[in-house]
């Protein structure tokens, strides 16, 4: 693998070869999506993605791509693709406005696999249940779920800003003690399998989370008496994200690991039971028979955990239901334009 000597480029976007494009990403699992990504929007563009550093050292990451480097370099023939993670809805910079950056909008590409029109289609995909057998929507379920966690996103943003801007004021030794640890978010967010009840759609569930988030929210004003969140309110207002949105800003491996993946392996148990139930029940026949082995040919091909790795590709299907996946194609469309 070589890497294009983009230190020795011209930078005055004159003679710089328009016909090939270098694109930095934060691993090798990065590349697929954003090669997707740009397959979708942008086919003709001739992009090369590569998972490590540009001196060939395999360091990757978030802050390897966006390295000071890079970032000078930056331009029609480099671009830079990361996970947003909080940075978006804080207006980080140079994230926030770079036009040679790409980003998920999304806390990160997890996020878009495990958008809710993704998970509804793989459950058909891999129970096909019947009309008749109750539904459980995994679109008003992950509704409910943002807005019972709406109120503690409020203070995640906060504390996250304390981070940043100690950072930036080169403070990162005294990055406080205030912050949200990752042990706690799980202990929020997390779902456990023996917890899961899909009776009216899993809303003992939500009264069960919406529990745990006042509880934390409690302790974090306990702990902090002068939080002033109007700031992180005013930000959220002028990007126009809804209590309902809060899904895609919360931190995507564990909404992926913790609470998709075991709603999924609920639901798809109960539907293949309730499935294999309806065939016994039904007056055997040889069609029956036959349709009943066409059921059991079809689960033994089919791997759930598969298709939700791939699910962020119902976002670039359904465009319309994953609106961070619309602001990556403007940004695409902008770059094909000014290119």
């Amino acid at each position: 693998m070589t890497y294009i000597d983009i230190e020795n480029y011209p930078l005055d976007g004159e003679s710089i070869l328009l016909d090939k494009i270098t694109c930095y990403v934060e691993g090798m699992e990065d590349i697929h999506f954003w090669k997707d990504v740009f397959d979708s929007f942008a086919p003709e563009l001739n992009i090369i993605f590569y998972p490590y550093s540009r001196e060939n050292n395999l360091t990757s990451g978030k802050q390897t791509v966006l390295s000071e480097r890079n970032l000078k370099n930056a331009g029609p023939n480099l671009i830079l693709c990361v996970d947003s993670d909080l940075e978006y809805l804080l207006k980080n910079q140079p994230l926030f406005s770079h036009p040679y950056i790409f980003h998920t909008y999304a806390y990160s590409i997890e996020n878009y696999k495990i958008s809710p029109a993704a998970l509804a289609r793989i459950v058909e995909k891999s129970s096909y249940p019947d009309a008749n057998i109750r539904s459980f929507s995994f679109v008003d379920f992950i509704k409910d779920y943002s807005k019972a966690t709406y109120p503690l996103l409020r203070y995640i943003l906060y504390f996250e800003k304390q981070k940043l801007e100690q950072i930036a004021n080169k403070q990162a030794h005294i990055v406080s003690e205030s912050l949200i640890s990752e042990k706690e978010l799980k202990s929020v967010f997390c779902l456990k399998p023996s917890e899961i009840c899909l009776t009216d759609n899993a809303n003992e569930v939500i009264t069960g989370l919406k529990n745990r988030v006042s509880n934390l929210i409690e302790q974090i004003k306990k702990k902090h008496t002068n939080i002033d969140l109007s700031h992180i309110d005013k930000t959220l207002s002028e990007l126009n994200v809804q209590k309902t949105d809060t899904y895609w800003y919360l931190n995507g491996h564990i909404m992926y690991d913790c609470v998709a993946k075991i709603v999924m392996g609920k639901v798809i148990s109960d539907y293949r039971q309730e499935k294999r139930q309806w065939f016994k029940l039904q007056e055997p026949t040889e069609i029956l028979k036959a349709k009943q082995k066409e059921y059991h040919n079809l689960l033994k091909n089919i791997d759930w955990k598969t298709l939700v790795n791939d699910g962020y590709m119902y976002c670039l299907i359904s465009l319309n239901r994953c609106h961070p996946m619309q602001q990556i194609r403007k940004d695409v469309e902008r770059y094909r334009v000014s290119g």
